[in-house]
């Protein structure tokens, strides 16, 4: 599986945490959006029909479709139900994280005429404690007359962990 990714991740992500990740390793919440699906607006907004329904801020707050959809599209990775701590923790979040994106980027796909979409994976130290560790994911579509949520040739500058992949690299869904 092709991914891009910064030191970061690669320094606290091993390469093992990401082979044989399956549908399974989906949590619920994200499974809920996967099955509801894609929308796109009247604006050209690439959107989650699950998360845009529950967003509640105001489109024209944001100066362009990208920042509108990473807004609506960002979602923390569910861990209310994890134990596990530090470095095994981080694999597990990486492992939900990364199976949502694919299936998300897969699923759109499926749309006639559907724009590239990408998938900024994040994990992070918690603000309150440093050893306890979070995960996001952030789809955005690819706008010709924008620039991306996060520039490739920047990837390296991203504090965060971060492993990036987009639409066009998913084209099989993961196993069930």
């Amino acid at each position: 599986m092709p991914v891009k990714t910064n030191r970061a991740f690669r320094k606290i992500v091993t390469p093992e945490a990401l082979q044989g990740v399956s549908q399974a390793d989906i949590p619920e919440l994200f499974q809920a959006a996967l099955s509801e699906g894609w929308v796109v607006d009247g604006t050209g907004a690439h959107l989650l029909e699950l998360f845009r329904r529950g967003y509640f801020g105001a489109r024209d707050s944001f100066t362009d479709l990208t920042a509108y959809e990473a807004a609506v599209n960002g979602r923390g990775v569910p861990d209310w139900d994890l134990t596990e701590k530090g470095a095994e923790r981080v694999q597990v979040l990486a492992r939900r994280a990364y199976a949502f994106a694919w299936m998300a980027l897969f699923s759109i796909r499926q749309i006639r005429d559907h724009a590239t979409v990408t998938a900024y994976i994040s994990v992070s130290p918690t603000l309150a404690d440093e050893k306890l560790y979070t995960a996001s994911v952030t789809f955005c579509a690819n706008h010709d007359d924008e620039p991306p949520y996060v520039d490739l040739a920047d990837l390296e500058k991203v504090s965060n962990a971060i492993l990036v992949l987009d639409s066009t690299e998913c084209v099989a869904p993961l196993p069930t």
